[in-house]
């Protein structure tokens, strides 16, 4: 195939031809607009930078699916011959700030149907204390206490806790600026406070399983 010249430089801004489909997802991409960051003579090929409107306009399937593959959405590789020159419609200020913005709404997506489920309790939160917060009225909202758990994490030396212990879980207690939400526990007629994170429920079928196993997910990946 012969390749028609094509004055590209870095930073023009093009267009993606109409009926261009993304190979992997089938989705259309004709119109998406962009600046070449990257070209490739050899192959022929622009790595691009999506502008804001763009990055914008793409389907929250598709940039969660890209996120869970670990692949990226801001940018594209595409031929020479796929686009057509465009005049810029936004800055290079407004493609950073969309890509902050929807990095922070994709941000636990890459832990699967946990990770989506994550981001729903958390919207909002921006910062750890907020996030703990956001936790702290789900789980209030959530679990049926008291509830039957075992102790799956180590504990300081000279604690009469131990990992594989059952306790009841009584109430929330507090939170904790490292060890996140404290709770309430009973061993033995008497009582503790200790990381939400360091339990697990011992009923599986329980309806208070799932919000604490989605909590302590979040707490090891936050």
């Amino acid at each position: 195939m012969i390749f028609k010249k094509k004055p590209f430089k870095l930073g023009d801004c093009v267009r993606f031809q109409d009926g261009q489909k993304d190979e992997a997802s089938g989705l259309d991409i004709g119109g998406w607009q962009c600046r070449i960051i990257e070209i490739n003579e050899n192959q022929k090929m622009l790595l691009v930078a999506l502008d804001s409107i763009t990055l914008k306009s793409l389907p929250r399937g598709y940039l969660e699916e890209s996120e869970e593959e670990g692949l990226g959405w801001s940018e594209y590789y595409i031929e020479f011959d796929s686009v057509e020159p465009a005049k810029s419609r936004d800055t290079k200020e407004d493609v950073k700030e969309t890509i902050a913005e929807l990095s922070k709404s994709l941000r636990w997506v890459y832990l699967g149907e946990e990770g989506r489920e994550i981001n729903a309790i958390l919207a909002g939160a921006d910062d750890t204390h907020a996030q703990m917060e956001a936790w702290k009225a789900y789980l209030q909202k959530t679990l049926k206490l008291p509830f039957a758990a075992k102790i799956s994490e180590w504990q300081k030396p000279g604690s009469i806790l131990k990992a594989g212990h059952k306790v009841q879980v009584m109430a929330i207690a507090d939170l904790d600026e490292w060890y996140g939400i404290m709770v309430k526990i009973k061993k033995g007629g008497r009582s503790h406070i200790i990381p939400l994170c360091d339990l697990e429920v011992v009923a599986h079928n329980s309806a208070n399983h799932d919000p604490v196993q989605l909590y302590a997910v979040w707490y090891a990946n936050r």
